[in-house]
């Protein structure tokens, strides 16, 4: 179940990019320059009278309710804020091939793209997503819950909710052992955020004990269990929003259809909608979840001329002119300095100061030159710098890492003022390493050393420019991140990061290895070690930044008693997986077999045809498929199909996928560990032409096996039985019929993350699989 630290503590996993520095460009408006309309800019203005928070917490990217954070965020304009326990490292991947933490990053953009679209903020703890659990007790053990407790209370006390909202219940209704366990964190959370005595080391960092006034369970109504019930409190959440033009139900389905690696894409809501609740710890609500909090300036000393100050700016504003109402910003920025409680004060004169840009039509951008840039190297920046508005405004000085500029230049109306940026970085320039991956991690935890870098949902830009801007007899201060754009002819533009790279940084993987225990290793098959280069891995898809992380460079190696038969593999890649270079690692040929490839013609050329995960949830046209593969096995072919998943996720409940029908449920076996029974120990599979023993099962990672068939008795023969602590035998992850001349098998063990962990026993069991039975050994080369 626990995927170790991958690549960060030298586990030898294949070290393959999925998309190697290449730069894909997408229509999403979250990697696009952001405008404000005057609908915008009002609903902005009406925030700033409004000083209440929330914060929503469960286990992973997408457990959240985007309905309620973006009824809270937008339609009440509360502060609100979701912290995820783990970056979703775990789960599956319907998009592509990375698993572990690199899926982790592609969910972390996705759960930020999500934020920007309902209005809420994103945290994080440590805690790694090491698989399914289905036990909170393991949940809380693997994850080291003091750690993470403490990582609960760091982002309470920053953030400073007024309540807190869980997703989950603390017993099994959670479905899911990380789930009930994110509730424990919570509760316990709530308690200890509030206690001197608890986690006293990080009052040196600025933050006091919080007392939030209550912890509730947003109740639920999904995958077959309903817990909400009319007696609970309970609110209406579909309002319409006039300013923005959407309503609620609209803004939470695009927050989550960012998901797209777990296949959430979600169609618009509009109507009325209902919440429910329960109440937790702290004072019971009665009616409303923010029942007896002031949310409005009258919770701070002299907020009240700030509101007078608000609502009469609100009451004079131009929706046509915007810029009317500068010199009340202003103002209302003296009046808030004078508040006392430096939180408000603080938020508060932030809000504002970004209204000032808003109203004045403001684009600022620091385009650099290149997107990688080296340490020791240079980098070029072109600052822009454009006042939409009549009123006056110079730019006074400007800041880029240690290169000063005054040019105290006055900014034309509707011009675009620019100024070229040069700067050379130290040989010692930290590099872009996601800061939770900077350190080896532990089985269940990232190790992060900076107490206030625990909570970031990402790291801060590599570089930022810092403006100084005189509006009028005014000044603010801004800071703009360094991009790096594309433009696509066919879609437009699209902004990247800039990252910093090391000096020295090899971009090519290190081949993995297989040697077979009677063979030995050929020199040609090593690699030298570049000097001991890092490894850059690129991460690229069209919906969110260009992402990249660092490794050591290793050869995985994988020394194994093996024996094959055939030459040529066809391969249907599915939702995407590494299976096929494990496939190529023991020998074979491997075709890539897309729609137009499967047919009887070719199909006759394969010792063996192999479906990759998910393909059919992703294709369609499997369906259509179905006649001529079949043909394929009555012929004397073998045909493997990897586990698929019986959800919403794609037309598999329409499909045909075996010769005789089966089902394919949710069982699963969690434990990695767990005892592995054969039900006939004469099987084919289990001997030919390899021998699998129970020592084969050892050293297997995350999991045993998902998404097991079912319903399959009179037409298959199931070869394993297995079960999680007390839990019934499950044997419908690896089912067999001989069909014809030829054999039909599907699986839902993890060859997808077993196979390029190095499992020894792995690449056994699946060679076993893909070796049709009709073939002999091949030689041993």
């Amino acid at each position: 179940m626990h995927a170790i630290s991958n690549f960060l503590r030298g586990t030898k996993l294949f070290l393959i990019l999925s998309t190697l520095l290449a730069v894909s460009v997408s229509s999403t408006n979250a990697q696009k320059p952001q405008q404000w309309s005057s609908g915008e800019i009002l609903h902005a203005m009406k925030k700033l009278n409004v000083l209440g928070s929330v914060l929503y917490m469960a286990a992973h990217p997408d457990d959240e309710n985007t309905r309620l954070i973006a009824y809270m965020a937008r339609a009440r304009q509360y502060r609100t804020g979701y912290m995820a326990m783990t970056r979703g490292d775990g789960g599956q991947n319907l998009i592509g091939n990375q698993q572990g933490f690199e899926l982790g990053l592609i969910r972390t953009q996705e759960l930020l793209a999500a934020r920007r679209t309902d209005g809420g903020e994103q945290f994080f703890s440590r805690a790694f997503d090491f698989g399914f659990s289905k036990r909170t007790e393991e949940a809380l053990s693997f994850w080291d819950k003091e750690k993470i407790l403490a990582d609960a209370v760091w982002v309470i006390r920053n953030f400073r909710p007024d309540i807190i909202i869980t997703r989950f219940p603390e017993d099994s209704r959670a479905g899911h052992g990380h789930h009930s366990g994110s509730a424990v964190i919570a509760r316990e959370a709530f308690i200890a955020a509030a206690d001197p005595n608890k986690f006293p080391e990080q009052f040196q960092h600025g933050v006091t004990p919080w007392k939030v006034k209550r912890i509730m369970w947003n109740t639920f109504s999904f995958f077959g269990t309903n817990t909400t019930a009319e007696n609970q409190m309970k609110i209406e959440v579909g309002d319409y929003l006039p300013l923005l033009g959407k309503g609620i139900g609209e803004i939470s389905a695009d927050s989550r259809s960012q998901h797209r690696s777990q296949g959430f894409g979600s169609a618009a809501a509009r109507g009325a909608a209902t919440e429910y609740f329960l109440h937790t710890l702290g004072d019971q609500a009665v009616k409303d979840p923010m029942d007896g909090i002031d949310c409005s300036w009258n919770r701070v000393e002299g907020g009240k001329t700030v509101n007078a100050l608000i609502d009469k700016m609100i009451a004079a504003f131009d929706v046509n002119n915007p810029a009317a109402s500068i010199n009340m910003l202003f103002d209302l920025r003296k009046e808030i300095a004078n508040i006392k409680d430096s939180y408000w004060r603080n938020l508060k004169t932030a809000e504002v100061e970004k209204l000032i840009r808003m109203v004045l039509g403001f684009h600022i951008e620091a385009i650099s030159d290149k997107q990688y840039v080296k340490q020791g190297d240079s980098l070029k920046v072109n600052l822009v710098v454009n006042n939409r508005s009549t009123v006056p405004a110079s730019i006074e000085t400007i800041l880029l890492d240690k290169v000063k500029l005054t040019p105290n230049t006055l900014l034309k109306n509707n011009l675009n003022w620019s100024q070229t940026i040069s700067v050379l970085l130290q040989k010692d320039h930290p590099i872009s390493q996601p800061y939770w991956l900077a350190n080896p991690m532990n089985k269940g935890h990232f190790n992060v050393s900076d107490q206030k870098l625990i909570g970031m949902a990402e790291n801060k830009p590599s570089f930022e420019v810092g403006l100084t801007i005189k509006i009028q007899n005014e000044t603010i201060e801004v800071k703009v991140p360094v991009q790096f754009r594309v433009v696509d002819p066919a879609i437009g533009e699209f902004i990247h990061p800039v990252y910093v790279v090391p000096a020295m940084v090899s971009t090519v993987a290190k081949k993995p290895v297989l040697i077979k225990s009677n063979a030995s290793l050929q020199k040609k098959d090593l690699i030298a070690n570049e000097e001991d280069a890092p490894f850059m891995h690129v991460i690229s898809y069209e919906h969110i930044p260009t992402l990249i992380y660092f490794s050591k460079n290793e050869q995985m190696v994988v020394k194994v008693d093996l024996k094959t038969t055939g030459k040529k593999i066809g391969y249907i890649v599915g939702a995407g997986d590494k299976v096929p270079e494990a496939i190529q690692m023991m020998g074979y040929e491997l075709v890539e077999l897309n729609k137009d490839d499967i047919t009887a013609e070719k199909l006759k050329t394969m010792d063996a045809v192999v479906v990759g995960v998910r393909a059919y949830n992703v294709h369609s046209w499997m369906d259509e498929k179905y006649d001529v593969l079949m043909e394929y096995v009555r012929n004397g072919g073998n045909m493997v199909v990897q586990y698929n998943t019986n959800s919403f996720a794609g037309p598999l409940a329409k499909m045909k996928i075996g010769p005789k029908p089966f089902t394919i449920s949710r069982g699963r076996i969690t434990e990695e560990e767990c005892e592995i029974k054969f039900l006939d120990e004469k099987d084919q599979v289990l001997n030919y032409p390899n021998k699998i023993t129970s020592s084969d099962f050892k050293g297997w990672v995350q999991e045993r096996g998902i998404y097991f068939a079912d319903v399959f008795s009179a037409d298959y023969r199931a070869v394993l039985t297995m079960h999680d602590q007390n839990e019934a035998d499950l044997t419908g992850s690896l089912i067999v019929r001989n069909e014809g001349k030829g054999r039909f098998i599907y699986t839902g063990l993890v060859f997808y993350r077993e196979l390029p962990a190095g499992v020894p026993g792995a690449f056994r069991l699946f060679a076993n699989l893909i070796s049709n039975p009709n073939l002999k050994v091949n030689e041993t080369k």
